[in-house]
């Protein structure tokens, strides 16, 4: 007789007549909080089906003790899927018809028929099976491997029901933006994760954690649809209780440690995304002003700039040391808050800021505002050990000042200058307009230029051109 038994929350050993044949170290899951649901199904196989109980036992004595542990669950795919259709065939005896109504089905509705029923079903017992392997910590296989095995058992499974499950999860999720609209635009402002990105989260959850717990005799799309009601219940219950103080006494501090702080993060992303939106404006009315090509193939070249600036990788280190301390100086917006922009907005607002630089600050800094067209190929290096070379001009130009917001201090800022001198000279930029990479980046006049913009920016003497530029955003607004 098989035996698994949970000694503890994580903890289960599986015995067969009294032997010890293995011990499972489970993951903090959802597969875990209801692991009642896989001991029951294969406890259940086990008493019905003959064969289930030696294959078991051989199954995992090997996979134990064995180095090639992928190819023996290659080897058992063919298996496991024997043992858990005869169970549900021949023992359990399922009539799939009964989750299948089709006078419910209507013009526009996402109807699952008799078949992807019972390969969801089916499917949901080979992973119980499976789930002894992929859900303990001491035995499971890499990521890699998981899903290739994952794959060998979901064979069955036809793009077009993995279309419909996800179209069933988007659709039950996008009824929410219309009841609850500006709750999620809340969220997306203050927790940066819009309704998207909380449907593909969902949708994986159900694939790798909620499939398998798929009871052979109650409807899985019914499950699935629950599971998103649920989800999305919670999230939204989560972001009103994080808004809500929920106390008798609620002091001066406690109002503005609570709603004003939601308050300045959703103004500042409110603004950083309507900058993002006058910057598009911008580059491409610039485009079409400055541009050579003719009429025909502007569109084309427009297309070839917008899937250049959503391909973007990484942030260049001009965004890191020049856009975002500027456009903290001009919003007010914190630079540390600048810092969780993705690297398309931020190619946006570099080429944005550059634009207003060249109106406002002269000529002085051109191979420096240059560089804020390109973008690095390569994440560029996080350490380096580059030092400045032009120290005399970096002395003589402090010396006029109290350098460093009042501070007589110069090893600070001569760090800073190094740090971003060293992270651009071996990155490889790309112009955004063209796609051409970077010849050869003037690394000695780029030097030159930082150690002077640093100098007057820190020592507050860019405050007036500063005061210009902000005037020139508040007239895009």
């Amino acid at each position: 007789m098989l035996e698994i038994k949970k000694t503890s929350q994580k903890k289960v050993d599986i015995y067969r007549d009294g032997r010890h044949i293995i011990d499972l170290t489970l993951l903090s899951s959802s597969i875990t909080n209801k692991y009642d649901i896989i001991t029951s199904y294969i406890e259940n196989i086990a008493k019905t089906v003959d064969g289930f109980e030696e294959w078991l036992e051989n199954f995992l004595t090997e996979y134990v003790e064995t180095d090639h542990r992928f190819p023996l669950i290659e080897k058992n795919i063919s298996e496991i899927k024997r043992f858990s259709d005869e169970y549900i065939s021949n023992v359990r005896k399922i009539d799939f018809t009964n989750f299948v109504d089709i006078t419910k089905a209507k013009k526009n509705s996402i109807f699952f028929d008799l078949d992807d029923v019972e390969k969801i079903l089916r499917l949901s017992g080979y992973l119980k099976i499976y789930a002894i392997i992929f859900n303990s910590s001491n035995i499971r296989l890499d990521q890699r491997l998981h899903k290739k095995a994952y794959s060998l058992l979901s064979s069955d499974i036809s793009p077009d029901l993995v279309y419909k499950i996800f179209n069933v999860i988007k659709t039950k999720t996008f009824k929410y933006n219309y009841t609850d609209k500006y709750m999620w635009e809340y969220i997306k402002a203050v927790q940066c994760k819009s309704i998207d990105n909380h449907v593909m989260e969902i949708f994986n959850f159900i694939m790798d954690s909620i499939l398998v717990l798929c009871e052979e005799t109650r409807n899985p799309i019914t499950y699935f649809v629950t599971v998103v009601d649920e989800s999305i219940k919670w999230i939204l219950r989560s972001v009103y209780k994080a808004s809500v103080v929920y106390d008798d006494t609620i002091s001066t501090e406690d109002v503005q440690s609570t709603n004003s702080n939601n308050l300045k993060t959703y103004s500042y992303n409110d603004t950083l995304g309507r900058l993002k939106g006058i910057a598009y404006k911008q580059i491409y009315e610039n485009f079409e002003k400055n541009s050579v090509v003719t009429t025909d193939r502007s569109d084309e070249f427009i297309l070839d700039i917008q899937r250049r600036i959503e391909n973007v990788k990484y942030i260049s280190p001009f965004c890191d040391f020049l856009v975002y301390p500027i456009i903290s100086a001009i919003t007010d917006i914190p630079y540390i808050h600048l810092k969780i922009l993705s690297p398309e907005h931020s190619i946006v607002l570099s080429v944005f800021i550059q634009n207003i630089l060249r109106t406002v600050i002269d000529s002085d800094y051109k191979h420096l505002f240059s560089m804020l067209n390109y973008y690095p190929e390569s994440q560029p290096s996080v350490i380096t050990t580059y030092k400045l070379k032009n120290v005399e001009h970096f002395v003589n130009t402090t010396d006029h000042t109290n350098s460093f917001f009042g501070f007589h201090t110069k090893i600070l800022m001569f760090d800073m200058i190094g740090n971003f001198i060293g992270r651009i000279s071996r990155a490889n930029f790309v112009n955004v307009f063209d796609g051409r990479s970077l010849g050869g980046i003037p690394v000695s006049k780029l030097e030159l230029e930082m150690i002077n913009f640093y100098n007057s920016y820190f020592s507050n003497q860019l405050s007036n051109k500063f005061l210009e530029m902000r005037k020139l955003v508040y007239n895009e607004f």
